[in-house]
């Protein structure tokens, strides 16, 4: 690579880490703003001023403000690693000077998000995204809106270092983070199958069973232990994941205040799962028909946006699991747009919507949340069509023997041994250059 080709990477390098720094501040602003007087919330100001975030008022439910350890002392409705992130940013918080509170715990924790997401744009800038790739995750309103409204970045990180370990062949760690992403939130668990699914088609068995193994290993390891001594705590994710209702941003919600469907919660928990069960496997028979089994990853995009559509459960900050899947998966920029567009418009209606239903006015009523619903609906269907029939002359370019990651010679076997950890620091300036691994044995 020329000088001047290596001072263009920098350069484009730092000009949208820049970018991602003020849409993170920008993202910082929007919530903390209601937050500097020291008073809270007032008059509704989190849903007529759109600074609502789960972080703060959750400090005093969890009673992390009375110093409870979580699961142990009080039960927490998140998955264990979450937690965990909800503890350690209460403890940073009390060691800081001045004062603790529900505002402090905001901060801290938004620093820890915003670290998370900067890891998860390195990575996708360390695949050799366009330019126009990563401007899809770091200017979009989504990030903007939702990255501090609740602990969703770890999880997203995760999945994202999950989904670059196994593009670079690396099955195994690819399993590791997966199972640490499904004991931060569940969807990051869907990248098993695919990469099961892969290997297996591909005729690499115990790759395949490597990565399921090493994927239900991690997830182990960090639950058995709060099972064991907690368990009580630990089970308040799974009993309140089987027992909550639908959602307000859900289809399943819209059926029902249309007077089109009644279902208790049982019925809706079986329907539900039925209803994505049948989407995904037509997705997978679709979409795997098209492409050859090293790119059925990008299965992952349609897949998760399919689970928010089929869900009964659709919170907001969710749109953030899909914003590093279609910088790397996604074909159509139009679709992301729509995606994005409507997101926003999601955002803009549906707080002062639930200030109205809480008494706060002026606010507007359901149908123009139910329309705003609407639209984010069939732009996900759009994602969903467009990711399912991908484009092979649309694809990030594949890691290469010898080349740098933003090499687009014709692709090769991944054989990156740099495991996704230590090449961050690369993804900064030039993205680091690919030796012999172990990618192509079947070992991993």
């Amino acid at each position: 690579m020329s000088p001047t080709s290596e001072r263009a990477i920098r350069g484009g390098g730092a000009a949208l880490l820049l970018l991602l720094a003020v849409a993170l501040a920008a993202g910082w602003w929007t919530k903390a703003r209601c937050l500097t007087d020291g008073d809270g919330w007032i008059n509704g100001e989190q849903y007529l001023g759109w600074c609502y975030t789960d972080v703060y008022p959750l400090w005093y439910a969890e009673k992390l403000d009375q110093g409870a350890t979580p699961y142990l002392d009080h039960p927490v409705e998140y998955p264990v690693l979450t937690g965990a992130e909800m503890w350690l940013a209460d403890a940073v918080g009390r060691v800081l000077p001045g004062e603790t509170d529900g505002g402090r715990f905001f901060h801290v924790t938004a620093a820890f998000g915003a670290g998370l997401l900067a890891w998860t744009f390195l990575l996708l800038r360390g695949e050799g995204l366009s330019r126009e790739r990563l401007l899809r995750f770091v200017l979009a309103p989504t990030l903007v809106v939702y990255a501090f409204m609740n602990w969703d970045p770890l999880a997203v990180a995760l999945c994202t270092a999950g989904l670059v370990a196994h593009r670079r062949g690396r099955d195994v760690e690819a399993g590791v983070f997966a199972g640490l992403g499904t004991a931060a939130k569940l969807f990051p668990g869907l990248l098993v199958p695919v990469v099961f699914a892969t290997r297996w088609a591909q005729g690499r068995r115990r790759a395949a069973f490597a990565h399921a193994g090493s994927a239900l290993g991690a997830w182990l390891a960090v639950n058995v232990p709060w099972m064991v001594v907690a368990p009580t705590g630990w089970r308040r994710f799974v009993d309140l994941s089987r027992e909550r209702g639908a959602d307000w941003d859900s289809l399943w919600l819209f059926a029902d205040r249309l007077g089109w469907l009644h279902l208790d919660v049982g019925a809706l928990n079986l329907a539900s799962l039925l209803v994505f069960l049948g989407g995904a496997m037509l997705i997978s028979w679709l979409g795997g028909r098209r492409r050859d089994p090293e790119r059925w990853w990008e299965l992952l995009l349609p897949l998760l946006a399919w689970f928010l559509l089929a869900n009964k459960v659709y919170s907001p900050q969710f749109s953030l699991w899909l914003l590093p899947l279609m910088a790397l998966a996604l074909p159509s920029t139009p679709a992301f747009v729509a995606f994005a567009a409507t997101d926003l418009m999601v955002f803009l209606v549906r707080f002062p919507y639930l200030g109205h239903e809480s008494g706060v006015d002026p606010g507007p009523g359901y149908p123009l949340f139910a329309a705003a619903l609407l639209l984010r609906a069939a732009a996900l269907c759009w994602v969903i069509v467009s990711a399912v029939r991908g484009d092979a002359g649309d694809q990030p370019p594949r890691r290469l023997v010898g080349s740098s990651v933003g090499s687009t010679a014709s692709p090769a076997v991944d054989t990156g041994s740099g495991s996704v950890g230590t090449s961050v620091g690369s993804a900064v300036g030039e993205p680091d250059s690919v030796g012999v691994g172990e990618a192509d044995s079947d070992g991993d």
